[in-house]
């Protein structure tokens, strides 16, 4: 009789064991199935990875995975979802992570603050970073006339330019990469200058191949890089370019005044507790990279879709002037004072950045197995963050793929506050841990050049060639999207200059 009961207990314990397997087995997030091994590589238009994302939500939910090359993707398309994700523990610290990619491991060595995973000496890097970004107190004020001694020089060239019809691109592109001169060595040499010359053909560069799609294949099959590949044939590019940048940059940081290039020069030769360096060559280098990369692709695409979306909507521009010229008036600079008694200016910043959605996708990567939505997920899935999708989707925003400003403003024209569940849904500078650590720069800057550029001109269409509507679907990919060549004329306002 023991004997049998012990057969019992076993047969029991291995049909529960069996049974269990196979409820753990089903329950899995839903996506497309793809073929083994390479999974849905072939239905992948890797350039433009966000588009085909936004598809597959509308068939798959707020949730979904696929597998590309042996490698699992889990993709959130929800803002409730992914808030929940990553401002609650454990998951928040859990998914806090970066996962393996080609650029982060082989290009930068993991050493920088928006590539490599976290650990106590990235929380270091990061906070060192936020200090010298000037995100709070009397640097802001720095960061201010700054970026106004710039805008002097921009409304100068618009005055010369104006009237006629022109690509803004080079204006905008001056002006951002002054600033970001004057950041990194305390001074701008212009344009013509040989560091901006070097950075305005390095972006456009690391923009193609850190893009995702192209960095899956990468990643999986490292010795790509070795080939005679338009790909492999921009990665030694970027890594020359990327040598003699820092040439330049040693060389300009000489003297006085000083920049955020040599402060991170010497953190190189500070020393731990433990006698070691916590700051290393390669940690210098990619963070000066994380600052100008981040200033200059982000900004330039938000300021030329914004230059484009008022040249189309001269209803919302007229609505801006208005605003200007009661609060600021014609006498005065704008400063970032200002910013709260120009509720509309900010609403439209905020509208163009969730209609552009200039960052479509981040990926983050979880360091143990944990549990999202109750369905178990395994230590080192990739997370995509679908932002395009989260700020496309029409269960969170009323007609998405409508410019509409006013969806940020209560109805007597005050601006909601960032408490407010529609402002929650906007995640252009990301959420958690992990979040932006330049968002205070990035509004500061787009804030100032906005109000001053409308506080003097007025933008049109060109006069013989039509201005298509922009539209987020057909900006150019890359890890982050910018707006095809366009032509617009700068007027001057009366009683201005």
């Amino acid at each position: 009789m023991a004997v049998w009961y012990v057969v019992l207990i076993f047969v029991i314990s291995f049909l529960t064991i069996l049974i269990s397997k196979k409820c753990r087995l089903k329950k899995q997030f839903p996506g497309p199935k793809g073929t083994p091994v390479i999974g849905v590589i072939w239905g992948l238009d890797l350039a433009s990875l966000h588009l085909k994302l936004y598809e597959w939500s509308k068939l798959y939910g707020d949730i979904f995975q696929f597998s590309c090359l042996g490698k699992k993707f889990l993709v959130i398309n929800s803002s409730v979802v992914l808030r929940e994700l990553f401002l609650k523990e454990p998951n928040s610290t859990i998914t806090a992570d970066r996962p393996e990619t080609f650029f982060g491991n082989y290009i930068y060595k993991n050493s920088d603050v928006v590539f490599a995973s976290s650990d106590h000496k990235w929380a270091r890097r990061r906070k060192l970073m936020y200090k010298l970004l000037h995100a709070y107190g009397e640097g802001l004020v720095d960061v201010e006339r700054q970026i106004r001694y710039n805008l002097h020089s921009l409304t100068e060239e618009i005055r010369l330019l104006q009237n006629g019809t022109i690509d803004p691109s080079n204006i905008v592109e001056e002006f951002i990469l002054n600033t970001i001169e004057v950041l990194l060595v305390g001074r701008s040499y212009g344009r013509h200058g040989e560091l901006q010359c070097l950075l305005g053909k390095m972006q456009p560069v690391v923009n193609e191949i850190a893009n995702l799609g192209p960095d899956i294949v990468y990643s999986t099959f490292p010795v790509l890089r070795f080939l005679p590949l338009p790909t492999s044939r921009k990665i030694k590019d970027f890594i020359k370019m990327k040598s003699d940048m820092m040439e330049i940059l040693d060389r300009l940081s000489c003297g006085e005044p000083v920049g955020v290039y040599r402060a991170l020069k010497d953190a190189t030769t500070e020393r731990d507790a433990a006698g070691e360096r916590w700051f290393t060559a390669d940690n210098h280098w990619t963070m000066i990279h994380d600052i100008i990369t981040g200033g200059h692709l982000s900004t330039k695409g938000t300021l030329l879709s914004l230059i484009h979306i008022l040249a189309k909507r001269p209803d919302i521009q007229k609505s801006i002037q208005s605003e200007i010229d009661n609060v600021i008036g014609v006498d005065r600079e704008p400063v970032l004072a200002d910013r709260q008694h120009c509720p509309l200016v900010t609403a439209v910043i905020l509208e163009t950045l969730r209609y552009i959605s200039h960052l479509p996708i981040v990926t983050h990567n979880t360091s143990k197995p944990t549990h999202i939505d109750g369905i178990p997920v395994e230590r080192n899935t990739t997370i995509i963050v679908n932002l395009w999708t989260m700020h496309h989707n029409a269960k969170e925003w009323d007609i998405p793929f409508v410019f509409k400003p006013e969806r940020f403003l209560h109805a007597d024209g005050s601006l909601l506050p960032s408490t407010n569940t529609i402002r929650k849904r906007m995640l252009a500078f990301g959420v958690g841990k992990r979040g932006c650590v330049g968002d205070v720069f990035a509004m500061s800057r787009i804030f100032l050049f906005v109000s001053t550029l409308l506080q003097h001109f007025t933008i049109l269409e060109p006069k013989d060639e039509p201005l298509p509507d922009l539209l987020p679907r057909d900006l150019d990919p890359g890890v982050v999207l910018q707006t095809k060549p366009f032509k617009v004329r700068f007027v001057k306002r009366n009683n201005r200059y």
